[in-house]
């Protein structure tokens, strides 16, 4: 499929995703065309479905199934894995399966290209994999479900083909075998199918992060000296959800002690001066797509010089990192060549000694956290940087001093020529907070 193919405008010369508008819609300009990016995103997986050899497949996955579904998934339902889709080959869109008395005619409502693919309970059963239940129980219902899933394959000539499953519970695999069905796994060809994006899911991306920065404007105008971390949480949330964002997927907010080494979490603990503060909205979503984003502040005070160095190390991490994104380039050479931090390095003199050598770490990014393409070692698949692929980086830099550590992450997207950075805040400079 030309990834190509869309309705935003691109430049051929330098091979631009424009952001000419905003999360609205109007009578007076085309902006997104929704139903032709979910057929697109649909074609696509079964292309890839053909290309492992797969006949249908059970996802869980709440990124996955909104990928393929466009199905509004509730909170609870992205911590476990509630329920799946069943996705058949050529078959169009997955069956989605609706509670009879409570959602039915609310998705049909909403979701009119899922016309003949809603079913409820006495269709396609979905059990609820992670509730307690009886072994009798449990059977029962894994066997109902697998009858049902057996009999929509038959319909559709695909029943002696492999069926590819993300994750559930070994019961309800175990009742799928029992039921002559071979069971396959379901992470890799649909993480192989979200790598390269189409024009309209970068601006998807582009307007999560622009909703990001809408937080850390707040941040910017309101931090002082004194508030607790919590508080810069509820800052920047409150501007985010007024800005659009659909959900945040978690957060990290470290001050002072807690960057050194850094905290992935959030605390009461005060602001103090001459303090190093980590903020990361952990994948702000909008319409389903989410970036990376990782940006470091000072509280009140000049940075000391080992802080500069400290900080300038993160910002030339990125710089190396750009260097190496363009198309062509493997994931191997880019698991081998990416800025790695130092350790144990308590002086500016020995920071800047280090520099040479070089952090971190990440892989995809888009529909959903931490997919393909990945660089963290040469374990990983070996698969070459296309455009439109999308790629996080999170240069993380500290020394064992009391001046704290930093966290600077950024979205790239893989473009004709190298690399388009997606976030725009600005962190060639230390940004000072609360004055």
């Amino acid at each position: 499929m030309n990834v190509r193919d869309n309705s935003l405008s691109v430049d051929a010369q330098d091979d631009r995703v424009l952001q000419r508008y905003g999360t609205g819609n109007v009578d007076w300009q085309q902006r997104i065309d929704w139903d032709a990016l979910r057929r697109k995103r649909v074609e696509r997986a079964h292309q890839f479905m053909a290309k492992h050899g797969i006949g249908a497949a059970l996802i869980y996955n709440h990124d996955r199934k909104r990928y393929l579904s466009a199905v509004w998934n509730h909170p609870y339902a992205r911590h476990v894995p509630r329920d799946f889709v069943l996705f058949v080959r050529d078959a169009g869109f997955p069956y989605v399966s609706v509670s009879k008395h409570t959602d039915q005619s609310r998705v049909v409502e909403d979701c009119p290209w899922l016309e003949g693919r809603l079913m409820t309970e006495g269709e396609l059963f979905n059990p609820r994999i992670y509730r307690f239940q009886s072994a009798s129980e449990a059977t029962r219902k894994y066997t109902l479900t697998v009858s049902q899933i057996k009999g929509i394959l038959k319909k559709h000539g695909v029943a002696d083909l492999p069926v590819s499953v993300d994750y559930s519970t070994p019961g309800m695999i175990h009742a799928l075998e029992q039921a002559g069905l071979k069971v396959v796994d379901g992470t890799s060809w649909i993480d192989e199918c979200g790598m390269v994006k189409f024009d309209e899911e970068i601006f998807c991306m582009k307007t999560a992060a622009s909703i990001n920065e809408a937080g850390y404007g707040a941040v910017l105008r309101e931090a002082r000296i004194g508030m607790k971390e919590t508080d810069l949480q509820g800052i920047m949330s409150k501007a985010m959800y007024e800005a659009g964002a659909e959900y945040i997927e978690g957060w990290v907010v470290a001050a002072g002690e807690r960057t050194n080494p850094r905290s992935f979490n959030w605390s009461d603990r005060a602001l103090r001066p001459r303090e190093f503060v980590t903020l990361e909205a952990c994948h702000v979503n909008w319409c389903g797509y989410k970036v990376c984003y990782d940006r470091t502040f000072l509280m009140g005070a000049k940075p000391s010089e080992l802080q500069r160095e400290i900080y300038q190390t993160g910002v030339e991490m990125h710089a190396k990192f750009q260097e190496l994104l363009k198309p062509g380039v493997s994931m191997h050479e880019l698991a081998e060549k990416r800025p790695k931090p130092g350790v144990n390095l308590k002086t500016a003199q020995q920071v800047r000694d280090w520099r040479a050598t070089w952090s971190n770490h990440f892989g995809g990014m888009g529909i959903a956290w931490d997919s393909a393409p990945y660089y963290y070692s040469a374990e990983d698949p070996d698969f070459v940087l296309e455009r439109n692929m999308t790629i996080a980086y999170h240069a993380m830099m500290w020394t064992d001093r009391d001046e704290g550590g930093i966290a600077i992450e950024n979205t790239y997207r893989i473009t004709a020529n190298g690399c388009e950075n997606l976030n725009k805040w600005p962190y060639e400079d230390i940004q000072i907070l609360g004055l």
